[in-house]
């Protein structure tokens, strides 16, 4: 009687999910339809002619008499070209001046592969379809619209130009008063007509359908969780048909048989790798599967173990293809958990067991829903969803394949230290490799501003520094705080391969933001911990030691430029930081509520906002702060989604340390993760592969 009540009830939740679901996804569709069918068709521009004045629908070309220019100017059918003044850093290169009467002003620009800006203002004000920054002021001292012409990215050639139009100021019809100001751009012809009224009506946004058909989708998967009592039954009769069969294997193989897959599997993708051999690669692969079918932790680990090898080693899985390990890794996770839960019969028989929500993974879902949404939106949503792929959708299958494993393994304890103990030498072994290449020389580092600097098999040495940050926090965690003596020798001795590595790559967010905040970390909490324990708190000087090494192996390379100008402000790396984060704090207002999306910062701060003060560094595809990162990329709900996940994390993680099932692991997950949120300040913090992968290693290895 209970039973049938409570399958009443799954079934009424059903029905009503399930028709909310229906409904969302037919306005989603129906907004979609909407928006296609209010898409304005494309029509061609009139042709630029020579007019004596500029008025609605019109196309001026810059030769037309209206155009007030100063001294020097080149004017054709053309376009126009200012000349090179005697100062080009402190002078314009040229002004023009023009009126015109409508609503909409826009610009037949030509951008291309070289440094030049426009400052543009209509009726005194800065015209307010471009970027207006707080201080970037034009010659004569007034705030003014802003758009730099370096766009690379648009032109087919190296060398060459491209034309387009640019919206540049809206208002009510009337006579307004252009001043246009050009720096640079001489030999360019930078200017080529301007337009009035050309602006076709924009459709409705795209992005409130996708929202209502991800929200339907959500409802639809939780329609189906209402009465999953009513198909568990089928689907535990096909487990155990698929059991049955696949028990001489899984059952009747010797407990190591796993590990002698895993590590022959290992084996042969590393000589595909360096033989560039696909077959040797499939092979390796497919025994890494069927032993991460028989235990997931298995292929978890090995993703873990070569995740800094990521950025340098693709995997040769197809003749004259190669695939990336973070894709195939994240993917083929859900793959060996959902096999090892269908045909292992030592798995769990219970879906519900470990039922508790994972409130990390659940705000990440939630986050990946809005970054596709923003991706869908964006300028080039082509780059947007790679990423989105990349960083959000990787991140997402491997919290949902970490959190099963953990939680329906019946070796959950032994699995965690599989997994850990993976992650932190796979890192050692990088710092290893790029030890050894510091000192026998080669690719695995680099040379810049009197220092050469480790960078193992990532593209740049502050890649490495900031997955180092991470692991050496726990590593050093493990070292100090976790029995017996064997294990902390061998952690130890890891520690320092990973901190001298760190060191070396002179990375200025890691030696002085990170390291401080993670030795400080493991300081106050080591304190606490070893009170709490009764334990002797002399283990905490060799805290101060590792800190009296570090300064000794920095020691000989403080007289060096990369040292000297650590902390300057007015030069070098600091104050390009000053200068880009002005721009993106205004990118992240102009674009507050979807962002940039994924992967577009890079155009829209070198094509729009990067300021006259910053061209020397044009290609940064992050604005280096955690906060504008968020906001820049995915607007306010990604910043207030991105926010939360991190402070449910950190919950978690203090949870976790409070509770001590794991103290030594739980300070050191601590640590890793307020190094990570401090070295944020001034870089990246999340927003590549390896490192969104970590921030959910850190948030789910203690959810249990």
């Amino acid at each position: 009687m209970e039973h049938s009540a409570l399958t009443a009830l799954a079934r009424g939740r059903f029905t009503q999910l399930a028709g909310a679901a229906l409904l969302a996804l037919l306005l989603g569709a129906g907004w979609l339809v909407m928006f296609r069918a209010m898409e304005p068709p494309l029509r061609p521009l009139p042709a630029a002619q020579h007019l004596e004045e500029l008025t609605g629908g019109a196309v001026a070309s810059m030769d037309s008499p209206l155009f007030n220019y100063t001294a020097g100017w080149r004017v054709s059918p053309a376009g126009a070209d200012p000349p090179e003044p005697a100062a080009p850093f402190a002078e314009p290169a040229g002004v023009v001046e023009f009126a015109y009467t409508g609503r909409d002003l826009a610009l037949q620009i030509a951008p291309g592969d070289y440094w030049a800006y426009l400052y543009i203002t209509v009726d005194g004000l800065p015209a307010n379809q471009l970027p207006a920054i707080a201080g970037n002021v034009d010659s004569q001292g007034h705030l003014a619209g802003y758009k730099t012409l370096l766009e690379p990215e648009r032109v087919p050639a190296p060398g060459a130009t491209t034309v387009r139009w640019l919206p540049v100021h809206q208002a009510d019809h009337g006579v307004h008063q252009v001043r246009v100001e050009v720096w640079r751009a001489w030999n360019q012809t930078p200017l080529r007509a301007v337009g009035v009224n050309l602006q076709s009506a924009a459709p409705p946004p795209r992005w409130p359908g996708l929202l209502l058909i991800l929200i339907g989708f959500g409802l639809l998967a939780a329609a189906l969780w209402q009465i999953q009592t009513l198909w568990r039954p089928r689907l535990l009769a096909w487990r155990q048909l698929l059991a049955a069969i696949s028990a001489p294997v899984f059952d009747a193989a010797s407990p190591g048989w796993a590990w002698i897959l895993t590590g022959t599997g290992l084996c042969s993708v590393v000589a595909a790798v360096v033989l560039e051999q696909w077959l040797l690669c499939v092979a390796g692969v497919g025994l890494l599967l069927l032993a991460g079918t028989s235990r997931p932790a298995l292929w978890l680990a090995a993703l873990l173990g070569g995740l800094p090898f990521a950025y340098g080693v693709k995997l040769p899985l197809l003749p004259g293809r190669v695939v990336d390990l973070v894709d195939l890794g994240a993917l083929a996770a859900l793959v060996v958990v959902g096999g090892h839960l269908l045909i292992n019969s030592k798995a769990p028989t219970e879906a519900d067991r470990g039922g508790r929500l994972h409130v990390p993974l659940a705000f990440l879902a939630t986050l990946s829903g809005w970054a596709l949404i923003s991706a869908v939106e964006s300028r080039y949503p082509g780059l947007a969803l790679r990423e989105w792929r990349t960083v959000f959708l990787n991140s997402l299958l491997f919290g949902i394949a970490l959190a099963m494993t953990l939680r329906w393994s019946p070796q959950q304890e032994a699995d965690r230290r599989l997994l850990v103990a993976a992650w932190l030498a796979g890192a050692a072994a990088m710092a290893g490799a790029g030890l050894l290449g510091y000192v026998m020389g080669g690719q695995l580092i680099t040379n810049a501003e009197g220092v050469w600097r480790v960078q193992g098999f990532y593209g740049s040495p502050n890649n490495l520094a900031l997955y180092l940050d991470r692991t050496l926090a726990v590593t050093l965690a493990l070292a100090l705080f976790q029995r017996p003596l064997r294990a902390q020798l061998v952690w130890m001795a890891l520690a320092l391969i990973q901190l001298l590595a760190l060191l070396l790559t002179f990375s200025k967010g890691s030696i002085l933001l990170a390291l401080p905040a993670i030795f400080v970390t493991l300081l106050a909490g080591g304190l606490w911990l070893l009170r709490r324990q009764g334990r002797s708190t002399r283990h905490l000087w060799w805290l101060v030691i590792l800190a009296l090494v570090g300064a000794l192996v920095l020691a000989p390379f403080i007289g060096t430029e990369r040292l000297q100008r650590a902390v300057s402000l007015t030069e070098g790396t600091g104050f390009l930081r000053l200068q880009l984060w002005r721009s993106a704090w205004q990118m992240a207002k102009d674009h507050s509520l979807l962002g940039v999306g994924p992967d577009n910062f890079l155009y829209y701060y070198r094509s729009d906002y990067m300021l006259p003060a910053a061209w020397q560094e044009p290609n940064l595809n992050h604005p280096h702060n955690l906060f504008l990162d968020w906001w820049t990329r995915l607007g306010i709900p990604g910043l207030l989604l991105g926010l939360g996940w991190l402070a449910a994390g950190a919950t978690g993680i203090v949870r976790a340390l409070q509770r001590g099932a794991r103290p030594a692991l739980a300070l050191g997950i601590l640590a890793a993760a307020v190094g990570g949120l401090v070295h944020g300040l001034i870089d990246v913090s999340y927003a590549l592969p390896d490192l969104m992968l970590v921030w959910v290693l850190l948030f789910g290895i203690e959810d249990t």
